[in-house]
């Protein structure tokens, strides 16, 4: 049996995000503060080995995996099916212009249990199926032992999520994904562990952080 250890990490903060609207397959640059999140988890994983950084070819995430792989020389390559879920023509609007706009649909598209589209782009379903099996095709690549890190977004990485573990897709938004926040998968091929998610230690001392961990002992690195 092989083990690659596998890390995920949603990409920095752009204007969407701090404004809360719908980016989805938009492609939105990160702003000052999402590239300084980015340096940050940069330094934190600096002594850290990788064998491969794959990231989306949405500039917030290439951008983001650009800064990470930078003290470790190695190249960043982009695949489509890591990018975010298209929201169609919700994109750039907030949650309270959609139901205005389009009263209902997002309300009965978060109640569909991943099987309904957005209006004009991909049900979280079509996310989960593109991203786990690019995934795999990508890990099954590697060796034994490998280290490997994806570059992606907050959907599309809680989809993943629930395509490795097998997971019930009802409790799909149980789990959060801040900005640049780091999750690890141990990946053994016909099964998958996590264990860590959602880490944002690196982020510490910057305005708006909250502390995961308490005490020497928990911290993660």
């Amino acid at each position: 049996m092989y083990m690659i250890k596998l890390y995920l990490v949603r990409h920095g903060e752009t204007d969407g995000n701090s404004q809360q609207w719908f980016q989805g397959a938009s492609d939105v640059p990160l702003n000052a503060t999402g590239i300084e999140q980015a340096r940050r988890l940069s330094r934190f994983m600096k002594d850290i080995h990788f064998d491969a950084i794959y990231t989306s070819t949405l500039s917030r995430a290439y951008t983001t995996a650009q800064i990470i792989a930078e003290p470790h020389q190695l190249p960043v390559q982009q695949y489509p099916e890591l990018r975010e879920i298209s929201f169609g023509v919700w994109e750039r609007h907030t949650y309270d212009e959609i139901t205005k706009q389009w009263p209902g649909e997002i309300e009965a598209f978060y109640a569909s249990e991943g099987k309904m589209r957005a209006r004009g782009g991909e049900s979280f379903l079509e996310v989960r199926d593109r991203i786990t099996a690019k995934t795999k095709e990508l890990l099954s690549n590697h060796a034994d032992g490998d280290s490997v890190m994806i570059v992606s977004h907050g959907a599309a990485i809680r989809c993943l999520l629930f395509g490795l573990l097998e997971l019930d897709f009802r409790k799909l938004w149980c789990f959060q994904q801040y900005n640049t926040a780091f999750t690890i998968i141990e990946y053994y091929g016909s099964r998958s562990v996590m264990t860590l998610m959602n880490c944002t230690q690196h982020l510490e001392g910057m305005k708006g952080y909250e502390p995961q961990w308490y005490g020497r002992q928990h911290n993660v690195m």
